[in-house]
């Protein structure tokens, strides 16, 4: 709104979205059409192949130059392949089969997935991921010590276990144990000290161990 007194343009643009002749902006009229070109921009960026019918706020509008709402029932659109109305929250469809290529954690969680375990010199490192992952920490030098196979959202909840384990045992990490670790193990986020104990099973009871297909 402050930049209408020296824009003429956007002040023309707001006269004809208000259907007004004043020379004179209302804040209304410019706060009006700032949420719409808000909520325009909203729709572009939730539009996607086979939905249509996008409808939704964002948080209250129209906000008369300020907001009101702290809520927002969100952006809605229509799935053309199941015919429902949905809230917009990612680029499935809950309620239809998963589409080829769909890598959303609907499609996958009963895909399988690995829980591994490594160690590096004084530290252990767990993670999630395909056999490109596990090959990747190997290669980088690190120590193979087990690998479990399971349904995806199995291996997801397990990982969120053990880290939240690590948070709740709050044992800090010098510099000098990690400054030498590999590069694949990233900021430290699943490094343990190699003291600690680890035994994946006990948060992947139905894991499949397939430690020896890493085995050479």
């Amino acid at each position: 709104m402050s930049r209408l007194p020296h824009e003429p343009a956007l002040a023309e643009q707001v006269r004809q979205f208000t259907g007004l002749a004043a020379a004179a902006v209302p804040v209304r009229a410019a706060a009006e059409f700032q949420a719409a070109i808000t909520l325009g921009e909203e729709h572009d960026r939730h539009r996607r192949d086979g939905w249509a019918d996008l409808v939704g706020d964002v948080h209250g509008l129209p906000w008369y130059g300020r907001r009101k709402g702290t809520s927002s029932h969100g952006m809605w659109g229509l799935h053309l392949r199941c015919g429902s109305w949905q809230r917009l929250r990612g680029r499935a469809c809950p309620e239809c089969p998963p589409e080829p290529g769909d890598r959303s954690f609907a499609a996958l969680r009963d895909t399988s997935y690995l829980l591994y375990l490594v160690r590096h010199r004084e530290v252990l490192k767990f993670g999630v991921g395909g056999e490109r992952r596990v090959k990747q920490h190997l290669l980088a030098g690190a120590e193979l010590v087990e690998v479990l196979e399971g349904r995806h959202a199995d291996v997801i909840a397990a990982e969120a276990i053990l880290k939240r384990q690590k948070r709740n045992a709050a044992v800090p990490l010098r510099f000098w144990r990690t400054w030498r670790m590999p590069a694949s193990f990233g900021e430290g986020t699943e490094v343990v000290l190699k003291g600690v104990r680890i035994r994946l099973a006990d948060v992947l009871p139905d894991g499949r161990d397939v430690t020896d297909r890493f085995i050479r």
